[in-house]
């Protein structure tokens, strides 16, 4: 039987961080206790490289949970662990959970509905916490952290009310933006058959926005959901470093700049033509033809791709 959703929690901890590991307990702890009954799923736990402390503690964890653990020697990536993950499940829609979020109860079964909307290409829950310029995202529940089953009532009347006075109608129950949170994530998996996968030269930070924007040139669009919720630990990848060792050994020397410049030669001059940290209100690509003609040739991307800094499989 095919399951209904094909999970991966991602993991590297690179210098077995004990704050890290102890986001991440939570993270599963919370992911088993919370998920719907009501969805067939199955659930990979991919760790990238971690020492090898953290990774014993991890196949304890697999005892307990019962979920397939795959340990890697070497890190893909969020980019390439993403693309793993969609070669290898069954399931007809995909859904990544980072680790470093705590899920709410009824989160799954909202994402993994707004996942069936034609336009909507991929769909995320709103959270507490923003690590980028996405504050379109965040939304403070009243309830203490890491609580279950906050009141999203509120959410929902202050973004509908902001969004429908913005579009003068009626707002529906998602947020359509280009720049999202890549915490916890779900796409459908024709999504990729129509315009590929993830570009694996970007194994963190502009990952999403790459793959966000082409989402929205082949004609849909990133959703944040205005009825589903997570919690995050703000931070986590850059405290545990592993932001900065994701890239050892592929970009050597001050790899923030080598992937912002990689950003600028595949989108020159993008931001005279559209503002990717704004949401998108009403608007399609329709409404930008002069982005659409200078970018098209950037919507596909295989899943065999040539990244000069990538080892040898």
């Amino acid at each position: 039987m095919i399951p209904d959703i094909s999970y991966l929690i991602l993991n590297y901890n690179p210098d077995g961080e004990p704050a890290a590991a102890d986001c991440l307990a939570a993270t599963i702890d919370a992911f088993y206790t919370r998920k719907s009954r009501k969805l067939s799923c199955e659930i990979t736990l991919l760790d990238q490289g971690s020492v090898p402390g953290h990774r014993r503690w991890l196949q304890e964890q697999q005892e307990k949970y019962k979920f397939s653990l795959v340990l890697l020697n070497r890190n893909l990536g969020i980019s390439g662990a993403v693309n793993w993950l969609v070669r290898t499940a069954k399931s007809p829609v995909i859904g990544l959970i980072t680790s470093d979020v705590i899920i709410t109860s009824g989160m799954d079964e909202d994402l993994f509905s707004k996942a069936q909307i034609e336009e909507v290409f991929q769909v995320t829950p709103f959270t507490d916490k923003s690590d980028g310029d996405m504050d379109y995202q965040i939304w403070k529940p009243a309830e203490p952290f890491g609580s279950d089953a906050p009141d999203l009532s509120r959410l929902r009347k202050e973004k509908a009310s902001l969004w429908g006075n913005l579009l003068g109608r009626s707002a529906k129950p998602y947020v359509r933006v280009l720049a999202s949170e890549l915490n916890v994530m779900f796409w459908r998996r024709e999504i990729f058959d129509r315009i590929g996968y993830f570009d694996e030269r970007w194994k963190a930070c502009y990952e999403n926005n790459d793959f966000s924007l082409r989402c929205f040139l082949a004609g849909g669009c990133t959703a944040v959901s205005m009825d589903s919720f997570v919690w995050h630990y703000h931070k986590m990848t850059e405290k545990s470093r592993a932001r900065e060792k994701c890239y050892d050994g592929y970009i050597d020397s001050d790899w923030p700049r080598e992937i912002r410049r990689m950003w600028d030669e595949k989108w020159p001059g993008l931001d005279s033509l559209i503002k990717i940290y704004e949401p998108m209100k009403d608007k399609t690509i329709r409404d930008y033809p002069k982005l659409l003609k200078k970018f098209a040739h950037n919507i596909h991307l295989p899943y065999e791709q040539a990244v000069p800094f990538k080892q040898e499989k």
